[in-house]
């Protein structure tokens, strides 16, 4: 049976950004969640299920209580570009394992290349996930996401290079490790993180 892809919709990683922020201040709600879709996106319906993926991915993130635990921390992560990136990458791939997937799958083939093609991903993805066109249309969400992120970067149409993250601050670590040992739950803190692929992208 094919696993779930779930993401159909691409959520800007600014917009993820704001709504960590809101829902750590306590001014999060859906009224906020549809103007931040509407950076993006235009008709009602489309509105509705981009509020719907902004909810999932912040105010009921499995993460999130971590977070506001370490609220100022997270507050001032947020404050350099590739520790957001690692944030809102942590936080879709914990909502959504085939997001997890994708990156990991990037990581392993980045460890031995310098480029990666859409094909290679397909391919290697469609043994989990099918060949359906659900396939392609979660690429199309999370590929432009991670470039946004900083992860990677897209020299040429269907190719892709990576982009390490420097890293500035050890909560974005621990966030995006948080996501790592969800995906992984028979996994602990003692596991050496940088040996798995997933990790390939932080310097």
């Amino acid at each position: 049976m094919e696993a779930t892809i779930g993401i159909n919709q691409r959520i800007p990683i600014e917009a993820i950004e704001l709504a960590i922020k809101a829902v750590l201040n306590g001014s999060y709600d859906n009224d906020y969640a549809a103007e931040l879709a509407r950076m993006e996106y235009n008709g009602e319906n489309r509105i509705k299920k981009t509020v719907n993926i902004i909810n999932r991915l912040t105010k009921n993130n499995t993460l999130m209580p971590f977070l506001m635990e370490n609220k100022s921390k997270v507050l001032s992560a947020l404050k350099f570009p590739e520790d957001k990136g690692l944030i809102c990458i942590a936080m879709v791939n914990a909502v959504y394992p085939f997001c997890y997937d994708v990156t990991t799958v990037l990581g392993r083939y980045f460890h031995a290349q310098k480029e990666v093609a859409t094909t290679l991903l397909t391919s290697k993805l469609s043994a989990t996930y099918g060949t359906n066109r659900s396939l392609s249309n979660g690429l199309y969400c999370i590929l432009p996401m991670l470039i946004e992120a900083g992860f990677i970067t897209r020299p040429r149409t269907s190719v892709y290079q990576i982009k390490h993250l420097a890293s500035q601050t050890n909560i974005a670590r621990e966030i995006y490790q948080q996501s790592f040992l969800y995906n992984n739950p028979t996994l602990n803190k003692d596991y050496q993180f940088s040996n798995h692929f997933y990790f390939e992208f932080i310097r």
